[in-house]
């Protein structure tokens, strides 16, 4: 996934208890326990695990998320990826390899995701 400039990293010996809200590209590595929203994208590294809902406008998974997964654009699922938790979003990648567990719903207009977004709130 092409993203924007990463704006914040949380690293791979981190330990994040809270919300974390960025209008730029965050990059998880290490293990955050609570929600995620920014307005670009979110990167959720190999050994990294999140622990709570993720937003965001893209939003790339190569390690653990157990929490909803509501992006404007895309999620894609890396091999070994595991999320446990409903996702949606206006394209989702999944390869091979890559563990869902929880309710799809893709839907080609952004304004509708935005809408359910803030109803689950």
């Amino acid at each position: 996934m092409a993203s924007d400039q990463i704006d914040t990293t949380v690293g791979p010996h981190v330990e994040l208890t809270g919300s974390l809200r960025n209008t730029a590209s965050i990059h998880i590595l290490g293990h955050v326990k609570g929600d995620i929203v920014s307005e670009a994208a979110v990167l959720v590294g190999e050994n990294a695990r999140v622990e709570g809902p993720i937003q965001a406008k893209m939003v790339d998974v190569a390690g653990t998320v157990i929490g909803n997964i509501t992006a404007k654009e895309l999620i894609e699922l890396k091999p070994k990826s595991v999320v446990k938790g409903d996702v949606t979003t206006g394209t989702l990648s999944v390869k091979p390899g890559a563990n869902l567990m929880g309710k799809v719903k893709v839907s080609q207009g952004s304004q509708n995701i935005k809408e359910e977004a803030e109803a689950a709130e």
